[in-house]
């Protein structure tokens, strides 16, 4: 996908193409974590949550006559359909610029500011290279939402099938067929359309992305948090599994409002820490039914069951310990445990910063992770070891080749150059030969370069993509330092 961005902080005129593998380099203050961030919210559930809003309202300039015809059809009978893949084909992109264009009036609360100003602010999105891949996952989605009116039948359904390219709209009320009300005298019209307007704009997003994880750099603090005290075992209340599915979805959405909505005595949280910690939460929630979901889960995905095996290598290989979990239930006194060595077990504010730092990406894994989400991580190498820091990026070239997006932003020379490293050993012929020169010593760290896009932010709100058709990386940010601390220790001889 090709981003356009003009007018965000120091950024004046800024194109880059989001890969598998997306690296944002460069100094300090060169606009990097703005741009994913503002990225995160214009994709994310902020974003979302936001257009709908606006668009249920019929407070953007511009509506999507083919949605708008459905939404009256429904209101005057009861009942319609939408070919939601053609609406994704005719309206997509054009949505998701829509919803770019009106981060115009939230994205200072997104990121928690009132000096800095976003009214100029122009980001256009080009889904040509991905098109494809989006209107297949739409064909792939599923989900029903009902509007219930007791056990027996509900006054409106939405319901998308898997390979099924229609969305279907109806009113189906058992054992009252006899009763013919007017579908605008039962829901209110408006009810009708920002359940419909919903549905819609939520496909397109789950299809594009199904999530954004971010993972700011406040994470080392976070992550020794408890979020148990808000946790109720749904387990030990009888619930069936709808029942448990359903009350889990309104909570992780209830979650997220609450700390989008929360203040401190000062301002707003920043909206992307708070969607870290809302992640955080629903990591804590999970117990052995959960668990066991999971693995079910893993055994009729192969991909899922990858992510649960790459978690085990990030513990065992990079952190050389195991994360876990205090309980194995949600419990007022849960939290994150290292274990460094067998009988010795760490709580997270005493474990390395290394633990720290990359243990939220170990219960992500674990515990969420799903193909096609997008991860946005603000400075991986952040307290690592040199040495953690050359894994870590074979560990983030692993996870873009088992099928999730991952954008970093990152000051290491040693991320950049290894990834050169990691694009020509994707070229080579005998990789099993060369596979021991690495570190993790992992063939599925080899990434294609067709898969890797490298961005240097330069302090004039100049970006220029520095990865060349050779596979090369061109960057002078480290170089120059390194240039002149040399320049520094021969003229010490000399004065």
């Amino acid at each position: 996908m090709k981003v356009t961005v003009c007018n965000l902080g120091i950024l004046k005129e800024t194109h880059v193409t989001l890969k598998p593998l997306t690296i944002f380099i460069g100094e300090n203050n060169t606009g990097k974590t703005w741009l994913a961030y503002a990225l995160a919210g214009i994709l994310g559930p902020y974003g979302l949550e936001k257009y709908i809003q606006a668009y249920t309202e019929r407070q953007v300039p511009e509506v999507y006559e083919s949605l708008e015809h459905v939404i009256e059809q429904v209101i005057a009978e009861g009942n319609a359909t939408l070919d939601l893949r053609q609406f994704a084909d005719d309206y997509g992109e054009k949505y998701f610029n829509n919803v770019a264009l009106f981060a115009r009036t939230w994205m200072h609360k997104f990121l928690s500011t009132q000096l800095a100003h976003f009214d100029k602010m122009d980001i256009s999105l080009d889904l040509a290279d991905s098109k494809e891949q989006f209107l297949q996952q739409i064909r792939l989605y599923s989900r029903k939402s009902s509007i219930a009116i007791d056990p027996k039948g509900s006054l409106l359904t939405i319901r998308k099938s898997q390979d099924d390219d229609k969305l279907y709209i109806y009113t189906v009320i058992e054992e009252q067929e006899e009763q013919e009300e007017h579908i605008g005298e039962s829901i209110p019209p408006e009810e009708i359309r920002e359940r419909l307007v919903g549905f819609v704009s939520t496909a397109l997003h789950r299809a594009l992305y199904p999530q954004i994880r971010l993972f700011p750099t406040e994470r080392t603090t976070l992550v020794a948090f408890r979020f148990s005290e808000s946790i109720v075992s749904r387990e030990q209340l009888g619930m069936n599994q709808k029942i448990r599915e359903a009350l889990e979805v309104l909570t992780q959405e209830l979650d997220m409002r609450a700390l989008i909505e929360e203040r401190s005595a000062i301002r707003e949280a920043i909206v992307p820490v708070g969607s870290f910690l809302s992640m955080l939460r629903t990591i804590f929630r999970k117990g052995t039914i959960q668990r066991e979901e999971r693995e079910e889960r893993a055994q009729n995905d192969p991909r899922i069951k990858q992510y649960m095996q790459l978690a085990e290598v990030l513990e065992q290989d990079i952190l050389a310990g195991n994360v876990a979990f205090s309980t194995p239930e949600p419990d007022p006194r849960r939290e994150v445990l290292f274990q460094p060595a067998q009988g010795v077990h760490l709580e997270i504010p005493i474990a390395s910063s290394m633990v720290k730092e990359l243990s939220t990406l170990v219960l992500y894994l674990r515990y969420l992770a799903v193909p096609g989400e997008m991860l946005i991580i603000d400075e991986p190498e952040m307290n690592l070891h040199p040495s953690a820091q050359v894994k870590i990026i074979e560990f983030l070239a692993t996870l873009a080749n088992a099928g999730l997006h991952v954008l970093v932003t990152s000051h290491s020379p040693y991320l950049v150059d290894h990834l050169i490293n990691l694009i020509e050993a994707s070229k080579h012929q005998n990789q099993d030969e060369i596979v021991e020169m690495f570190l993790l010593e992992r063939k599925d760290a080899f990434i294609a370069q067709e898969k890797v896009g490298v961005y240097f932010f330069d302090d004039d709100g100049e970006v220029k993509d520095i990865l060349d058709q050779d596979g090369i990386i061109h960057w002078q940010t480290f170089s120059d330092v390194s240039q002149l601390l040399a320049s520094i220790h021969f003229e010490l001889y000399e004065v």
